[in-house]
């Protein structure tokens, strides 16, 4: 039994670590959260993590019941994430200071977006990818396969703190490289958001078309 806990949980945490790959996300946290306080970015990134948690566990023991009784397919859903990462980056590419702006607190601070939700939580730590993967290692009937269940969810909530641990470390990036340094490192992250949220879109529309063909 133990053994069998530990081949699922081995497994689910190596997936879900590539997945989400919080190494990718630090140095976007660190783009976008330049102009808080270490104590700020720390309350962000476990903001964060605390979103993607319940997200996680939201999908991974409802998502497919959920997503059925909808009518949206994950393909549908893989698509609208896309298009969402795509703005994100689009706007890091041509304003990066104006994207670190809009975050920094101010007297409309309570009107901005909270970065913790979006970009991070949604769909950077828990997107689409990480949320179809956690439906998939669960299965159908999570509450029927307990330890494989168990062994899912733990595995996610041990990389999302290890992403937390990780970025806590993110404003010695942007002491280290600059105003300067960080747009043009925003401005590549940028890019590469693009180019991802793009291949989000393809696999979405791609896998959708082949479903109905």
């Amino acid at each position: 039994m133990l053994a069998e806990f530990a081949a699922s949980f081995l497994a689910s945490f190596v997936t879900l670590f590539i997945v989400i790959d919080p190494i990718m996300v630090t140095p976007i946290f660190a783009g976008l959260t330049r102009a808080e306080t270490a104590r700020s970015r720390l309350g962000i990134a476990l903001h964060a993590a605390f979103i993607s948690a319940a997200i996680l566990t939201l999908f991974g023991l409802a998502g497919n019941v959920m997503l059925h009784h909808l009518g949206i397919s994950m393909d549908a859903f893989r698509t609208a994430g896309g298009i969402l990462l795509f703005i994100m980056g689009f706007r890091m590419f041509f304003e990066p200071d104006a994207e670190v702006e809009a975050k920094t607190p101010g007297p409309k601070a309570s009107a901005r977006e909270s970065i913790a939700f979006f970009p991070l939580a949604i769909p950077m730590l828990a997107g689409p990818g990480a949320i179809a993967t956690i439906m998939l290692l669960v299965g159908e009937e999570p509450f029927k396969s307990g330890g494989k269940t168990a062994a899912a969810l733990l595995s996610a909530y041990i990389v999302l703190a290890i992403g937390v641990l990780i970025m806590a470390f993110a404003s010695r990036i942007g002491d280290a490289l600059g105003r300067t340094g960080m747009n043009v490192i925003t401005r590549l992250l940028g890019m590469l958001l693009m180019a991802l949220a793009t291949q989000y879109i393809f696999d979405g529309v791609r896998k959708g078309i082949l479903e109905l063909v």
